[in-house]
């Protein structure tokens, strides 16, 4: 029986369509994208690198390193090391180092200090190009840590994509993993004329492609999330971009 198992999930990765690079990918598309993009663990990484900041003792091994292992899949296909709601992301809380990790997530300096990801620098890519006509980035807060909304968000886009034409920031309060406004409906209520949704998270992917077949629904290439996602979602590969808050011209 594990055998099958293993081979039924071989046999799905298959069929999952893998890209390079978002801006190869759309740089020849007809028309101006208008483009629905989360932040965490798409422009920077969130649970992997709170997690990093915790357990880091040597300072030869970088987060890159870090990245690339968190989200590589387990030969022995263990439990996966998040969980997702339709609200959300989080570390398992059985991790042993999960207490000291959200405190590194929520603390006040948290996206100043993240870098960023691959696919930031290739949207950027793309509006310097003038490919897109208008970015919306969609991420969730949980009110019961940011009441008001999280302002660390809305200073990092403020200082980066703040900057550009065409970008804009909306938040979405939560108001725990399984009750409050989340990012599916948003999308079904205000953009179910866009071109294209960038998330992280398979279940909001998933959501999407069945409901708004329109749109296509692309999301970070992480091994370990690879075969929990929609067949119709294309994954781009992701990894730790050279680039910095001052390139954001």
């Amino acid at each position: 029986m594990e055998v099958k198992t293993k081979i039924q999930k071989t046999d799905k990765l298959k069929d999952i369509k893998i890209i390079n690079c978002l801006y190869t990918y759309f740089k020849n598309n007809p028309k101006k994208l208008k483009i629905v993009c989360d932040w965490d663990e798409v422009i920077q990484p969130h649970e992997p690198y709170a997690l990093w900041k915790v357990i880091n003792r040597d300072e030869n091994y970088t987060f890159a390193k870090f990245f690339e292992y968190f989200w590589k899949k387990s030969p022995n296909d263990l439990k996966p090391i998040i969980e997702y709601s339709l609200y959300g992301s989080s570390l398992l809380t059985s991790n042993f180092f999960y207490e000291e990790q959200q405190k590194v997530k929520n603390s006040p300096n948290f996206y100043q200090q993240a870098p960023f990801l691959t696919v930031a620098k290739e949207l950027l890519k793309l509006i310097k190009e003038d490919k897109i006509k208008k970015l919306i980035f969609l991420t969730a807060y949980d009110k019961r840590k940011f009441p008001q909304g999280d302002p660390r968000k809305q200073e990092i886009f403020k200082e980066t994509f703040g900057k550009l034409p065409n970008c804009s920031l909306q938040l979405i309060g939560f108001d725990n993993e399984n009750q409050g406004a989340n990012k599916a409906d948003w999308i079904k209520q205000n953009a179910s004329d866009f071109d294209l949704i960038i998330d992280d998270n398979p279940l909001i992917c998933r959501s999407i492609a069945e409901n708004t077949p329109s749109i296509k629904v692309t999301a970070p290439y992480y091994p370990a999330l690879a075969e929990k996602h929609h067949l119709n979602v294309i994954l781009v590969k992701t990894s730790i971009s050279d680039w910095e808050k001052k390139d954001f011209k």
